[in-house]
């Protein structure tokens, strides 16, 4: 009896306990459906229809017209391509040189907190402090990179004729931009391997050294192989980041010269609040959100595959 009642009592607890847990939840859950669950809808919804975005009146039904004009456009299509592009150079990038800086100051050398602080202050700055400071920088009179290919060491290297406007060049503008975006995220790629490479036990690294390995056959052979979440993390992170570029693009080139650094979020904004085609530019958000979620869903099969092998 004393035990069936100590159920009873035990079970109205946890009921209780569980009840109290959504009651907690049910906020969340209610900002979640009307600002995400419902936009989605919405933005699926108006992809549909050729709107300007400002008076429902002016809606009009053309089912899947929106999507034929975006998969027959050359600018999404050069948007697309150059999204893929800054995904894998900046992906890879970061990976290895955010890999290669935590595993230089993993042994605890002097300084080391100074070291990790400074490489992630670019992380923390606002990317309009990030995106001024690379105007500068790429300027095509008073640069810094321009000055330097200008100065006397530069005319003795021959590099005089490297200097022109770096932003204003179809050929070098993209690859400008990746480079302030490397240099503004590695700092968390960075975090992210400090704390996967202390999943790794100090006696892996030890037996490691006293089999002769040196730096390189390490990394290849132990530390890259054991990082695979980690890689899978960021990995995923970047390859969202890349599909939803936006504001490192719009403040340093709007998507010029031409459609040079045209990105799908770059095309977005111009579609909705330039050209007043909210259609046209929900088109562009459907895809890129299916762009994001079948990539994602390629490297969680990958990675699990890897850790069945």
């Amino acid at each position: 009896m004393t035990t069936t009642v100590r159920r009873g009592a035990f079970r109205q607890l946890r009921t209780k306990e569980i009840l109290w847990g959504y009651a907690f939840l049910l906020p969340i859950l209610v900002l979640l459906g009307l600002f995400v669950v419902y936009g989605l809808f919405f933005v699926v919804k108006i992809s549909f229809y050729k709107w300007d975005g400002v008076d429902p009146e002016t809606m009009v039904f053309r089912g899947l017209r929106n999507y034929q004009l975006l998969l027959t456009d050359p600018t999404f299509l050069m948007s697309i391509l150059n999204a893929f592009v800054f995904l894998v150079v900046t992906v890879a990038v970061q990976m290895l040189v955010g890999l290669l800086v935590a595993l230089l100051l993993r042994p605890k050398l002097w300084g080391h907190r100074f070291f990790k602080a400074l490489f992630y202050i670019p992380v923390a700055l606002s990317t309009t402090v990030i995106a001024t400071t690379f105007s500068a920088f790429y300027e095509p009179n008073f640069g810094v990179l321009n000055s330097l290919f200008r100065s006397p060491v530069g005319q003795f290297l021959g590099l005089t004729g490297w200097a022109h406007s770096w932003l204003g060049d179809p050929s070098t503008a993209l690859g400008s931009i990746i480079f302030a975006n490397i240099f503004q995220w590695m700092g968390a790629q960075m975090v992210f391997y400090i704390a996967g490479l202390t999943t790794i036990s100090d006696d892996v690294f030890e037996a490691a050294q006293i089999d002769g390995a040196g730096f390189w056959a390490t990394l290849r052979r132990v530390v890259w192989p054991s990082l695979w979440p980690t890689h899978t993390t960021v990995i995923i992170l970047g390859m969202v980041g890349a599909i939803k570029t936006f504001d490192i693009v719009w403040l340093l080139t709007q998507g010029g010269p031409g459609n040079a650094t045209q990105f799908p979020a770059t095309m977005l904004y111009q579609s909705v609040a330039q050209n007043f085609q909210a259609g046209y530019g929900a088109s562009v958000s459907v895809v890129m959100i299916v762009l994001c979620v079948v990539l994602s869903a390629i490297q969680i099969a990958f990675n699990q595959k890897k850790r069945e092998a």
